[in-house]
């Protein structure tokens, strides 16, 4: 017998609760149990009572923590939450809790019609989030926000024409968390079978809106969870499908853990959905932040969401409005450019005082026991970068981006304390943590193991294959069963094999069977991945990745694609490739190939490029790119410090921070980083 029928044959239509309500009719039924429209017998009232799983009802601890929660709500008092007038017990034991009645169509319906409008989704969301918002301030978590627990009541205040928002539902989820947790243990990492069965039997509910952490079954799940489910409303709302789908529960829940969501612009105009009057670039960054996978990557409440939204919307208070059920109308936003800095001059200044008045710091590069002098050209790199690293997050960002193109190991103590900083998003460090670190870096595996414990989805297996990397052998059960699994993202399992391999856990077909599928339609790999994986592949003497290479490295005319299929055939150790930079630099290139000839063979560690190399420093499209070559030919580079050092009062903080990179990258030797 299902969960809803469990409640129905214990009462019915015509049947009494409480000794005051009767029961008139089924309203609708779920996995919790089922909705009647009832009559208050005595003061003549009408009310809907909903009649939970009779089994809920034998834990006395439970029934007393959901009897607390519907009190507390009720307490709120809060216009856009459905209020509980009384709890109870029936004869037979269901809990049954009594509310007021609401009549209109749910958020569910609605979106059955398609996307919301600009002033729906202020209508419906502003209210929704102040409820939720509420709630969380009185200690009350939802956990089950979904389109079917948001009612949409028509308007009879005169307050215009959109509806009054009404949540229903309140701490139902948690009881039913606080069942499964007096019931029989299940085993480690496997949900109770309650739990599954209502999963399984509402996938338009919970489980198309439940977080990561929920799904995990972690213990501390805050009202950020509650925050996820929204931005999976809010995603839905304004693309007309839901960012995360699956043709089974494994499937549907795996995305939620494991797949990144696309822009909801993009999402919409695939969908056809009317051009908005909003900010939709800030848009998509607010949704997607609601639905990053880690709590902590969240917003930490919903008025800092409701207050950038309200940017979203021109910044003119119309969620503030709305909120308190006013009635608004938007109107297209016009967004102002950044105003010009008035005193530009002051940067280098601030640069000069930072450089030559931090002097007195002494930084010891990790690894080694020498020290920079705090006046030599790698000491005021050194403090360049250490400010940079305790600036803004767009700062500690550049310092990311200038590790990566200068690529020398003589920057690891940088990098480790970039990973070690929660601030920054792991993610984007991990390609470059796996190509730069080896075993042995201890400091950089604790920092990502610290970083790791927190990781969900794809990330998680990619900072496990980083752990391998650096020599933690624990990595290697997880990342086998990433590589066999088939529900995996082709990415996740792309990581697993080439860190197997490398370490000599795997044979090297297993990599070149996961090459195989990125020919597939709609396959995309990111292009450290990718860079990483042809490398590996090319140093098994993989045939098809050499070839794939040669013919992109025959284009003509030849093109910034070719001449990049060159370097990754040269670092493979490729001499030929090597030779035919050459012989296309020695051809008299075009004046828009010759830079990236020279900028190809000093990335594939040609000294002989040096003098062409710091010509380029004074050609504006290329100089930050030749300051990273620079910095990857490491020492050999050391007549070039002259040019670099005034580089590091760049306003540019690309620009500054690279030649910061490169400047310690040359120093490598003095600093006896391996």
């Amino acid at each position: 017998m299902s969960e809803p029928a469990v409640a129905a044959a214990s009462v019915g239509p015509g049947s009494t609760l409480g000794g005051k309500y009767r029961l008139d009719r089924v309203l609708g039924s779920g996995a919790m149990g089922t909705v009647y429209a009832a009559l208050h017998e005595k003061l003549g009232r009408e009310v809907a009572i909903k009649v939970l799983n009779a089994e809920l009802g034998r834990h006395s601890d439970a029934m007393q923590r959901f009897q607390r929660e519907a009190e507390l709500v009720t307490k709120l008092g809060h216009p856009n939450i459905v209020a509980v007038y009384d709890f109870g017990l029936s004869p037979q034991g269901s809990p049954y809790f009594v509310m007021e009645v609401v009549s209109g169509q749910t958020l569910r319906q609605r979106l059955e019609q398609g996307p919301l409008s600009d002033d729906e989704l202020i209508a419906v969301f502003a209210p929704l989030l102040s409820a939720v918002g509420a709630a969380h301030t009185a200690g009350v978590i939802h956990r089950d926000l979904k389109p079917e627990n948001v009612m949409l009541v028509p308007r009879t205040d005169g307050h215009g024409s959109m509806p009054l928002v009404k949540l229903l539902d309140f701490g139902v989820a948690k009881i039913r968390k606080d069942r499964e947790g007096e019931g029989a243990a299940a085993p480690a990492g496997m949900a109770p079978q309650s739990a599954l069965a209502t999963a399984a039997g509402s996938l338009m509910g919970t489980p198309a809106y439940m977080s990561p952490e929920q799904i995990k079954a972690a213990s501390n799940i805050d009202g950020r969870a509650d925050i996820y489910a929204i931005g999976v409303m809010l995603f839905e709302s304004v693309t007309g499908v839901r960012p995360f789908l699956g043709d089974s529960l494994a499937s549907l829940l795996g995305a939620h853990l494991l797949i990144q969501p696309v822009k909801p612009s993009l999402v919409a105009k695939k969908n056809k959905v009317p051009k908005r009057h909003v900010d939709t670039v800030r848009l998509d960054k607010v949704i997607l932040r609601m639905l990053a996978k880690l709590p902590e990557e969240r917003y930490p409440d919903c008025l800092q969401l409701r207050n950038d939204l309200d940017v979203v919307w021109g910044g003119r208070g119309l969620w503030t409005e709305a909120s308190v059920g006013q009635a608004v109308t938007t109107r297209p936003v016009k967004m102002k450019p950044l105003a010009r800095s008035r005193w530009p001059w002051l940067i280098p200044i601030g640069l000069l005082i930072a450089i030559f008045g931090g002097g007195f710091l002494v930084t010891r590069q990790h690894g080694g026991s020498s020290q920079f002098a705090p006046d030599s050209p790698p000491g005021k790199a050194v403090v360049v970068i250490r400010a940079a690293l305790h600036g803004t997050l767009v700062e500690k960002r550049a310092v990311a981006l200038a590790i990566e193109s200068v690529g020398r190991p003589a920057l690891l103590p940088q990098l480790t304390e970039l990973v070690r900083d929660e601030s920054e998003p792991l993610r984007p460090m991990l390609p470059m943590v796996y190509e730069l670190g080896r075993s042995g870096d201890g400091e950089l595996l604790a920092a990502v193991t610290e970083r790791a414990q927190s990781a969900v989805g794809t990330q998680a297996i990619e900072a496990q294959a980083v752990r391998l990397r650096l020599g933690a052998l624990d990595a290697v059960p997880v990342l086998d069963a990433a590589a066999a699994s088939e529900t995996l993202p082709v990415e996740a399992r792309l990581w697993a094999a080439l860190a197997l391999t490398q370490a000599g856990k795997a044979q090297g077909v297993a990599l070149g069977k996961l090459r195989e599928r990125l020919g597939r339609p709609g396959t995309t790999v990111p292009r450290g991945l990718r860079t990483l994986m042809n490398r590996e592949l090319l140093r098994q003497g993989d045939a098809v990745t050499e070839k794939q290479l040669r013919e992109q490295s025959n284009m003509t005319p030849p093109s910034e694609s070719s001449i990049d299929a060159l370097v990754q055939l040269g670092l493979a150790g490729k001499v030929d490739a090597v030779a035919e930079l050459h012989r296309l630099l020695d051809g008299t290139p075009s004046v828009e190939l010759r830079p990236l000839l020279v900028l190809g063979l000093a990335r594939c560690g040609d000294a002989g490029q040096l003098d062409e190399l710091r010509k380029l420093l004074d050609n504006e499209p290329y100089r930050q790119r030749a300051v990273a070559a620079l910095g990857s030919l490491g020492p050999r580079s050391k007549s070039a410090e002259g040019q670099l050092v005034p580089l590091l009062l760049s306003p540019d903080a690309g620009l500054r921070l690279t030649a910061a990179a490169s400047l310690i990258a040359i120093a490598e030797k003095e600093s006896h980083v391996r």
